[in-house]
């Protein structure tokens, strides 16, 4: 059973360190987690690229703004597939409802935009 308060307290404790500071404690956790790790999940796709553009920007010791900048842009591209892949469902469901009822069936109501404004 995991300990869940734990994982609060140490959540807590992270979001109080800055950027760099957080990159330390990130080769740490790697660090355990190959020593006495259990095996974590694997990561989606877009997270897996994620992790290997971080890690190669940290490799050429790109400053923590610039990393920040890039992970914020890949941030809103994640996003960005997340909005397109659920709208693709919903009209895939849509399409799938009207062949079933003969096409007389009620189209659903659209779910409200998103609009995605990069800084």
């Amino acid at each position: 059973m995991r300990d869940s308060f734990l994982r609060r307290r140490v959540v807590r404790k992270l979001e109080s360190l800055p950027d760099d500071r957080l990159y330390q404690v990130l080769d740490y956790v790697e660090f355990l987690e190959e020593k006495y790790g259990e095996g974590a999940p694997t990561p989606d796709g877009m997270q897996k690229f994620a992790e290997q553009v971080q890690d190669r920007l940290r490799g050429g010791r790109a400053r923590p703004w610039a990393l920040k900048g890039v992970m914020g842009a890949l941030s809103v591209v994640d996003r960005a597939v997340g909005v397109a892949a659920r709208a693709a469902r919903g009209l895939a469901e849509e399409f799938s409802d009207a062949r079933e009822g003969g096409g007389e069936s009620q189209p659903k109501p659209m779910e409200r935009s998103t609009k995605i404004v990069i800084d």
